[in-house]
């Protein structure tokens, strides 16, 4: 029965994490006692207006040394839109581990006047001084996460000064059995062939061709639940772990040494001293990608889903960055071309394009928006963009990670376009800030909004020497196709009108509309139709352009720069993407760069 009607009710929301996911199909696991304590202890205290929410809030295998888990972050988001009044866990180490965390999330709570109640320990953090004393039960909680990493730790370097391997799935050309480590004959020979073909070519990259165009598989192994594992092909990164490791000449790789192995070796001491020195040898030259101040390796992915990473090559001895598409095993079989951008122009591109969108009000207005600001404190946000944008602009190029890494989510580059993601939460903190203390996000803010805006950025960052930007297709032998000489005449006249403009720019635009015998409006409309798609001219050229184009709507369209919505308007297809399968071409029989524009 509950307590007086007036009492307000009290909204509980029960919270239960376990570590591992052994036993969750199970009835009766860790979450399920620790939901039914919980859900006891509520209804002990429904004579002071306490229920139970329906919802549960369940983490099962997760760790309690961070906040990245889903019901956690389903539960501050609850929090946040003010569905629940306090928070009900069996143990306070079941909320986190972290004392640096657990105090993230005191913060917030303190903010959203939300109590925190442990039933096993009988604490609540409406009181200061139960507050203190949580603090030091979880840095002992904290302690004793740490002493067990500890043993685990001690006990596998033990086990490599043995001789011994850690555990875990066997390495490749190997297979566990009652004495250690046993060779699999099928695996052992491949282990030979990669260390062969990289002596002979010298290059990685042959090697992983070399692999990938043999269709080299794993041997099928059983895990001691009988699970199959193996048969698949081997990946660019098995075959880059396979010439680095020392466990195939019969040593255990320790953290600063290596230990004389229990096992057989595979290949002999000279091969593998061999294949070291030419390894050390391509290794990369400091300063290494992660010694320098770009900022985007961990914001950066490509338009087809692969992460792309910060790459440093060398050219006539100096360091050449560029940030580049991961080589995802689907990209492998599907043959896609990794995209490339120079980082420095890149980045640049960033900040540029980020700037022009915190100056824009408007464009700034309908962000804030998605944050549910209206009225006057949307106004005064909105007014310190630009000032938001200056402070950005001078923003030394060492504190830009950590900037970019609170304000942006996710960047997404395109062959002619870029798509920028902010966490509107912390654009919020942005516009609020002076620009005289380094900008600092706050990620234990973050599972509390998962409110976004993305802008649009059209513009070609993709390196052309490496990828063709331009999609020109060779010239059609169809006898049908017929070019349209008055669209040719147009585009002809358009060049005309350009080199007008660029030859007189000491003349009115009146005197050389008069030139041409035509108006200025009509002068305004000739100059657009110099920035087409070179696809769409080379189309109109060739006589292969849409039946439905003709002169009149060529000229009076209201074309944009973005050259993907000039073929949309114009009734054009959208080009290919990809390149021709690497087969189609031998070894050093790609197109050569100037023939490279006709795929």
């Amino acid at each position: 029965m509950l307590g007086d009607p007036a009492m307000p009710l009290k909204r509980c929301a029960i919270y239960t994490r376990k570590s591992t996911n052994q036993r969750l199909e199970s009835e009766a696991n860790s979450l399920v006692t620790q939901r039914e304590i919980c859900s006891g202890y509520v209804t002990s205290q429904r004579y002071k207006g306490w229920i139970e929410l329906p919802r549960r809030y369940d983490d099962g295998g997760h760790s309690g040394s961070g906040l990245e888990r889903p019901a956690l972050a389903s539960l501050m988001k609850d929090i946040e839109a003010g569905e629940v009044d306090t928070v009900v866990v069996y143990k306070i180490d079941r909320l986190t581990r972290s004392l640096l965390d657990f105090v993230r999330l005191v913060e917030i709570f303190d903010r959203q006047n939300i109590a925190l109640v442990s039933v096993s320990q009988a604490f609540d953090t409406s009181d200061s001084m139960e507050r203190m004393i949580l603090n030091v039960l979880l840095t002992f909680s904290q302690f004793e996460r740490e002493l067990f990493a500890e043993r685990v730790r001690d006990s596998i370097r033990t086990r490599k000064r043995h001789g011994l391997i850690h555990g875990g799935m066997p390495p490749f050309g190997y297979d566990y059995s009652a004495d250690g480590l046993r060779i699999v004959d099928e695996e052992a020979e491949i282990v030979r062939f990669i260390f062969s073909e990289f002596l002979r070519t010298r290059r990685y990259t042959a090697v992983m061709n070399a692999v990938r165009d043999s269709g080299l598989r794993s041997a099928v192994k059983y895990s001691k639940r009988g699970i199959e594992r193996g048969g698949t092909p081997l990946s660019a990164g098995t075959v880059h772990s396979i010439i680095r490791n020392p466990i195939y000449v019969g040593e255990i790789q320790g953290h600063d040494q290596t230990y004389d192995g229990q096992h057989a070796r595979i290949i002999s001491r000279e091969t593998w001293e061999a294949a070291r020195v030419l390894s050390a040898s391509r290794a990369k030259r400091p300063p290494h990608a992660k010694q320098t101040h770009h900022f985007l390796a961990g914001l950066l992915w490509d338009d087809l889903g692969r992460h792309m990473y910060l790459e440093v090559d060398w050219h006539r001895g100096k360091p050449y960055y560029c940030y580049a598409s991961s080589n995802a095993a689907w990209s492998q079989i599907e043959f896609r071309r990794a995209y490339r951008s120079n980082a420095e122009n890149l980045e640049r591109l960033i900040v540029a394009s980020v700037a022009e969108f915190l100056a824009d009000r408007g464009r700034l207005r309908g962000a804030l928006k998605g944050l549910g600001l209206f009225g006057e404190e949307l106004d005064k946000l909105a007014i310190r963009g630009q000032a938001a944008a200056e402070h950005l602009a001078t923003t030394p190029a060492e504190q830009l990670e950590e900037l970019f890494l609170a304000l942006v989510l996710r960047v997404e580059i395109g062959e002619q376009s870029l798509s920028i993601a902010f966490r509107s939460i912390e654009l919020r903190r942005l516009l609020q800030w002076d620009g005289k203390a380094t900008f600092r996000g706050r990620p234990a803010d973050w599972p509390c909004s998962d409110t976004r805006h993305v802008i649009e950025v059209p513009v070609c960052a993709i390196s052309a020497e490496r990828w063709p930007v331009l999609h020109l297709a060779p010239r059609s032998t169809d006898s049908s196709a017929r070019p349209n000489r008055k669209l040719i005449g147009l585009v002809q006249r358009a060049r005309i009108a350009q080199r007008l403009i660029e030859e007189h720019q000491e003349r009115p635009i009146e005197h050389i509309a008069l030139e041409l015998k035509c108006r200025p409006a009509h002068l305004s409309r000739l100059v657009r139709l110099n920035y087409l798609a070179p696809d769409i001219v080379t189309a109109i050229l060739n006589g292969t352009q849409p039946e439905m184009l003709t002169r009149d709507i060529l000229l009076k369209a209201n074309l944009p720069m973005d050259w993907s919505l000039q073929r949309r308007l114009l009734g054009f297809p959208a080009p290919r993407r990809s390149l021709p399968p690497r087969q189609l071409y031998g070894r050093g029989m790609w197109p050569t760069r100037q023939s490279a524009h006709s795929f």
